[in-house]
């Protein structure tokens, strides 16, 4: 009874990371072209902040997004979680499905406050496209059950440049290694 509810947990959540780690993309309309809260386009910054508190909202989001990837995606692995035949395996890819979703969710949102900054806009928006394109590749492969240890470690370092470049922008973020979760 309990591996048939667990069966089905694990359906619908893979469900629901496939539903929300589908891309959706804004099509401009007519007269408007192409230009999105005062960026003139997807490689221009604007010149002045477009939304309140773009950086702190900015920090928020990220701190979210490396928090789950490090608590759901990067210590499992360490552990041995993602191994053929490791106890609590399936969950743990369930959880690394999950939490992929939410990251690129918490990204999108990151992005979208960094395209509203200009100091952020120059320096985030390309490491931010490399972590996101990195995470969704690291989802479909949990769907699948073939994260190796190597693919993230290699999204670690894409998020500690993704860090980098939020510290330069002044809006860095750290671990909190006090955390009891």
């Amino acid at each position: 009874m309990v591996r048939k509810a667990a069966i089905l947990l694990a359906i619908v959540l893979l469900a629901f990371t496939a539903a929300c780690s589908s891309s959706s993309s804004v099509v401009p309309t007519a007269g408007s072209g192409g230009t999105a809260a005062g960026v003139s386009s997807t490689t221009s910054c604007p010149t002045h902040n477009t939304k309140s508190f773009a950086k702190t909202r900015f920090v928020a989001d990220a701190a979210l997004a490396g928090g789950a990837f490090k608590r759901w995606i990067y210590d499992p692995p360490k552990a041995g979680k993602f191994k053929h035949g490791a106890h609590g395996r399936v969950l743990a890819l369930v959880k690394a499905a999950a939490a992929g979703a939410f990251v690129i969710n918490r990204l999108d949102a990151a992005k979208s406050n960094a395209e509203a900054n200009p100091t952020l806009c120059k320096l985030i928006v390309a490491p931010l496209s490399r972590l996101k394109s990195s995470i969704t590749g690291l989802v479909s492969k949990s769907h699948s059950g073939n994260i190796s240890d190597s693919d993230v470690t290699s999204t670690n370092g894409l998020l500690e440049g993704f860090r980098g470049a939020a510290t330069q922008g002044g809006a860095g973020f750290t671990d909190n290694t006090n955390a009891n979760i």
